[in-house]
C-alpha cells in the first residue's frame, strides 16, 4: 500500500514534526514601521527560487471563509485591493483581522499591535488603502499571491514570530480535546498507522503537484456521492485515516512534487511521476536514470555484491523514522542496499480528483537489477548519425556528432521512446497511458507484462512516417525481446538467444527484403511522389504472402537499368536479393499474415538491413532520407 510508504517518508523528512503549520511559499511582504506606519510592499524570493514558510494550518475553504493566521491571499487580508473580491474573500479579511486582536490581546506582542493599526486602519479608512494598491501594482504583484508582515524593530517575518506561533498551537490544541470530549463515534483503526483514532472526515483538495487538477489542489481520498460510500462509510471514512495519517500522505506528495526536489519527480504534459526509496546515501534514482536515458555511474557492479534483499514490511508497526538525509531516493552502494526499497507513484489530476496511474513497490535493489535490464534490452546500433540537438549547423558534414553509423547506442530517454509513439490527433491522454506502461515495464523488469498494443503502435509509425529512426527502432527491439522473454513454451531464457531467433526469422528476412526493394527503386527511379515503402510498408509487414513476390518480380527490370548504369551496384542488389529470398524460402516462404510480435521482427529487419547497406555500400541507400535525430 502506498499510503503507509508515503507516511514514513514524511516522518522521515520531519514534515510531520509540527503538525498545526504547513509550508506555503510566500511570495511578498508588507513592511511596517513600529507604530503601524506603511513603509512598503516587497516581492520575496524568484520563481525558480521560491520561498517557503511554515503557516498555520486550516481546513479546505471552497465553500466558507476562513483566514489563515499571519499570512494569506492579499485579497483575504487587504480591504479595497481585489475590486472583484467575492463575499468569501471579504468576509475572510475581518476574520483575519480579529484573530490578530485575539492574539493582541492575549499575548500584547508589539509587532502585533502594529500590524492591528495597520489593518485597523485600512479597514476604517478607504483614503488609506490607496498607496497599499499603488505600491501593488508597481511590483506587479497578483491579488493572489500569498504576503506577510515584517514590523521595524521586529526579527523575522510575522508568521515566524513565537508569540503568534504559541496562541496558535494551543487553539489547535484546545479545539482537538472540544472535539474528542464531544464526539460520541467510536475510535476506527487508522489505515496507515494501525492506531486507533478519531479519523478525519474531509482530506481536502489540498495535493498541489498533480497535473490536469485544479489550481487550488486535488483530493486523493473522498466520496461525496452515495454511490462511493463502503459498508455504510460516508466521506473519508471509506478510508479511514488519522489526521497525522492525512498530513503525512499529503505532505509527502507535495514536497516529492515541489520543484525545490527535481530528483524525486518527472512532470509531463498530464501525469507526475513521483519516486523516493528508503535509503539516503547516493543522490541518484532508478526512475530518474529511466527518464533522463542516462544510467550514470550508479550501476555500479558493487551494487551486484550485495547480501539478498530482505523484505521490508510495509505494516503499521514498521512504520518508524528510518531516513535522516535529504538525499532520500538514491541508490547506496554495498550490503546496505539489500534491505532498500523503492517506490514509484504516477499521478494526475481530474478538476478536483487525484487519479493514481500506477505504484510500484519493490526491493530497491531489484529496481536497479531491471534499469539496468532496461538499457541492455534498448541498445542497438545506429543506422544514421546522432548530432548535437543544440548545433544549428545544417551541413552533416560540420554539424557536432554524438555518435556515428553503427555506434551502440542506449541511452533512450523515456520522452523519446513514447514520443516515437506519437500520432497525429493522439491524445494526451493515450500518450500518457503509453509512458505509465514503459515506465511499468523499465522498472519492474523483463517479467512485466506489455501491451501488445504499444508493439503495435510502434511499428504502425513506420508505415505512416515512412521512417524507422533509431528510437522507435530501439523500442521495438524492447518490446519484441521482451514479448519473445515472456513465452516460456519457447525457451529462450537470454538476449543472446532471443537475437538470433529473431534474426533467423523469416519475418525480419521479409522487413530485410523490403528494405533492398527500397533501394532498387530509389536508384532505378530516383525521388518519387510515392515510394514503395509509401505503398506497401504496411501491407507487406502484415500480409507479406499478398506483397512481396510481386515487388521482387517488379524490381528485375530495375535492376537491369541499375546494371548498365552501375554494375558494382547491381550486383550487390543482386547478392541481397538471393540471401534474403533463400532465407525466406528456408522458412517456408511468405506467411499469409504477421501477427504483431512477427511484424515487430519485421521492423527489425527493415532497420538492420539500412545499417548494413550504410556499411557495405553506401551508395545502396540514400541518406538524405533520413529524419532528423
Amino acid at each position: 500500500m502506498i499510503f503507509p510508504a508515503l507516511h514514513r517518508f514524511a516522518q522521515s523528512r520531519g514534515l510531520l514534526d509540527d503538525l498545526d503549520f504547513t509550508d506555503q511559499t510566500i511570495h511578498a511582504r508588507i513592511d511596517l514601521r513600529a507604530d503601524g506606519t506603511f513603509v512598503g510592499v516587497f516581492p520575496i524570493g524568484e520563481k525558480k527560487a521560491p520561498v517557503k514558510k511554515p503557516v498555520s494550518r486550516i481546513g479546505a475553504r471552497n465553500s466558507a471563509a476562513i483566514a489563515c493566521l499571519g499570512a494569506d491571499t492579499a485579497n483575504r487580508i487587504l480591504p479595497g485591493l481585489d475590486p472583484d473580491a467575492n463575499r468569501l474573500a471579504l468576509e475572510t479579511q475581518k476574520l483575519f483581522l480579529e484573530q490578530l486582536r485575539s492574539v493582541q490581546s492575549e499575548t500584547g506582542h508589539a509587532g502585533i499591535v502594529a500590524v492591528v493599526t495597520f489593518l485597523n486602519r485600512l479597514h476604517a479608512d478607504e483614503h488609506a488603502r490607496a498607496p497599499i494598491k499603488t505600491a501593488f501594482d508597481a511590483q506587479k504583484l497578483k491579488v493572489s499571491d500569498w504576503i506577510t508582515f515584517t514590523v521595524e524593530g521586529e526579527t523575522g517575518y510575522l508568521i515566524e514570530w513565537s508569540a503568534l506561533k504559541t496562541w496558535w498551537r494551543q487553539r489547535c490544541a484546545a479545539e482537538r480535546t472540544a472535539t474528542t470530549s464531544a464526539s460520541t463515534d467510536p475510535l476506527i483503526p487508522c489505515i496507515v498507522t494501525g492506531e486507533l483514532c478519531s479519523p478525519v472526515r474531509t482530506h481536502g483538495t489540498r495535493i498541489k503537484v498533480a497535473p490536469g487538477g485544479l489550481p487550488g489542489g486535488v483530493a486523493l481520498v473522498s466520496s461525496d456521492k452515495p454511490a462511493f460510500g463502503s459498508y455504510g462509510f460516508e466521506k473519508s471514512l471509506v478510508s479511514p485515516m488519522s489526521e497525522a495519517a492525512v498530513e503525512g500522505y499529503i505532505r509527502a506528495i507535495n514536497y516529492l512534487g515541489d520543484k525545490a526536489h527535481p530528483d524525486h519527480h518527472h512532470r509531463t504534459a498530464d501525469t507526475i511521476f513521483l519516486f523516493w526509496c528508503d535509503r539516503t546515501d547516493v543522490p541518484a534514482n532508478p526512475a530518474k536514470a529511466i527518464e533522463d536515458g542516462d544510467p550514470g555511474d550508479w550501476l555500479s557492479s558493487a551494487l551486484a555484491a550485495a547480501d539478498p534483499a530482505a523484505p521490508l514490511s510495509d505494516s503499521p508497526s514498521t512504520a518508524v523514522k528510518v531516513f535522516r538525509s535529504p538525499d532520500a531516493g538514491a541508490l547506496p552502494l554495498g550490503a546496505t542496499a539489500a534491505s532498500a526499497r523503492f517506490y514509484c507513484l504516477a499521478l494526475s489530476g481530474s478538476s478536483a480528483r487525484g487519479v493514481i496511474r500506477g505504484w510500484i513497490d519493490q526491493p530497491l535493489k531489484d529496481a536497479v537489477e531491471h534499469t539496468r535490464s532496461w538499457f541492455d534490452d534498448l541498445a542497438i546500433p545506429l543506422d544514421r548519425p546522432l548530432y548535437d540537438p543544440t548545433d544549428k549547423n545544417k551541413d552533416p558534414k560540420t554539424r557536432r556528432r554524438f555518435a556515428d553509423t553503427g555506434d551502440i547506442c542506449s541511452r533512450w530517454p523515456l520522452w523519446k521512446l513514447v514520443s516515437s509513439l506519437e500520432g497525429k490527433g493522439d491524445s494526451g491522454q493515450e500518450l500518457a497511458r503509453y509512458r505509465t506502461q514503459l515506465f511499468s515495464s523499465a522498472l519492474l523488469g523483463r517479467v512485466q507484462p506489455i501491451p501488445l498494443e504499444l508493439l503495435a503502435v510502434a511499428c504502425r509509425r513506420i508505415a505512416t512516417t515512412g521512417d524507422c529512426p533509431p528510437p522507435r527502432a530501439a523500442l521495438i527491439q524492447l518490446l519484441v525481446r521482451r514479448r519473445l522473454f515472456q513465452q516460456p513454451e519457447l525457451s529462450l531464457n537470454t538476449m543472446t538467444a532471443i537475437d538470433q531467433h529473431v534474426r533467423t526469422s523469416a519475418a525480419f528476412a521479409c522487413g530485410r527484403l523490403l528494405r533492398v526493394l527500397q533501394g532498387i527503386q530509389a536508384k532505378a527511379l530516383g525521388d518519387r511522389n510515392a515510394s514503395v515503402i509509401d505503398k506497401f510498408y504496411s501491407s507487406a509487414s502484415a500480409t507479406p504472402a499478398a506483397v512481396l513476390g510481386g515487388l521482387v518480380a517488379k524490381a528485375q527490370p530495375h535492376l537491369s537499368k541499375i546494371r548498365k548504369e552501375q554494375p558494382g551496384l547491381a550486383h550487390w542488389f543482386d547478392e541481397q536479393l538471393t540471401e534474403v529470398v533463400g532465407a525466406i524460402v528456408e522458412q517456408g516462404g511468405f506467411k499469409s499474415t504477421h501477427d504483431p510480435i512477427e511484424q515487430g521482427q519485421f521492423a527489425l529487419g527493415f532497420y538492420y538491413q539500412r545499417i548494413l547497406a550504410r556499411k557495405q555500400k553506401p551508395e545502396a541507400d540514400d541518406i538524405a532520407a533520413d529524419s532528423a535525430e
